[in-house]
């Protein structure tokens, strides 16, 4: 099966560039989660109602907070602005200015944190790209292995429909001459010929007292089969072209001397 590595391959000067930014971020978002613990961690919502320009949403207040994403500039200095001031702002009183060196000092984090951003989005792509390649390579890989799976199922049905066609291909029509090797013809009408070919059960009689021998192969007959009485015929091997017999008292044996017998 494919194997798909958990982490791609990174050249040591795409991974510096990538962990800076990561390092860069997580620091600006700890010192943004401090600013808003410092002026008494005020809640998203009041925070929402007292933005103006542009006005902040729960979710993306909660992004930043969180490290998830990188906000706009007007975004943050707006929050830095709203944090900053009273919560929640006197009724009729004019909006409140951010501290102008607070928000210098937000801004110049911000720049930092940006150029990192986009000094890592090249190799990002590359790291996209080469997921992509190994998805790409490991679907190609299944497709593959699935066709195969699909010939040889199809293989594998076609032999097992080939053996049943062999294993249940139509007996021949004609009776052979060979009974246990000797050679001599069968004294059988048609219509007996015609049963023991049929492949069903079938009743039948003996013109002459005839043994039954034992289903596994015994040479002391179990039984003696007498004229004028009809016994019933449940199976005919036809290598051997003997019947499986039952007599009216349930004993089977097999009849190896079929000759002149006459089918009911």
């Amino acid at each position: 099966m494919p194997v798909i590595q958990e982490k791609p391959d990174l050249g040591a000067e795409d991974a510096a560039i990538i962990g800076a930014y990561d390092t860069l971020l997580r620091d600006f978002t700890e010192e943004l989660n401090r600013l808003h613990i410092a002026f008494g961690s005020p809640s998203y919502a009041v925070i929402c109602k007292a933005s103006i320009r542009p006005k902040l949403t729960k979710a993306g207040i909660n992004e930043a907070l969180s490290g998830k994403r990188l906000p706009t500039v007007e975004s943050l200095l707006e929050f830095v602005r709203v944090v900053s001031g009273p919560l929640p702002p006197p009724a009729d009183a004019p909006a409140h200015r951010c501290p102008a060196k607070l928000a210098d000092a937000w801004r110049a984090r911000w720049e930092e944190v940006k150029f990192a951003q986009r000094r890592a989005q090249a190799p990002w792509r590359r790291v996209r790209d080469t997921v992509r390649e190994t998805l790409d390579e490991a679907h190609r890989e299944a497709q593959a292995i699935r066709a195969s799976a699909q010939e040889e199922a199809e293989r594998t049905i076609s032999e097992a429909r080939h053996t049943a066609d062999v294993v249940w291909k139509p007996r021949p029509t004609e009776m052979p001459r060979a009974v246990n090797g000797t050679e001599a013809g069968l004294d059988l009408s048609p219509g007996t010929q015609k049963a023991l070919l049929s492949g069903k059960p079938f009743w039948f009689a003996v013109p002459v007292n005839t043994e039954l021998f034992p289903e596994d192969g015994g040479t002391a007959p179990i039984a003696e089969l007498a004229p004028g009485t009809w016994y019933l015929a449940t199976e005919v091997v036809q290598k051997q072209w003997v019947i499986t017999a039952e007599t009216a008292d349930g004993r089977r044996g097999l009849v190896r001397d079929i000759s002149g017998i006459q089918a009911g």
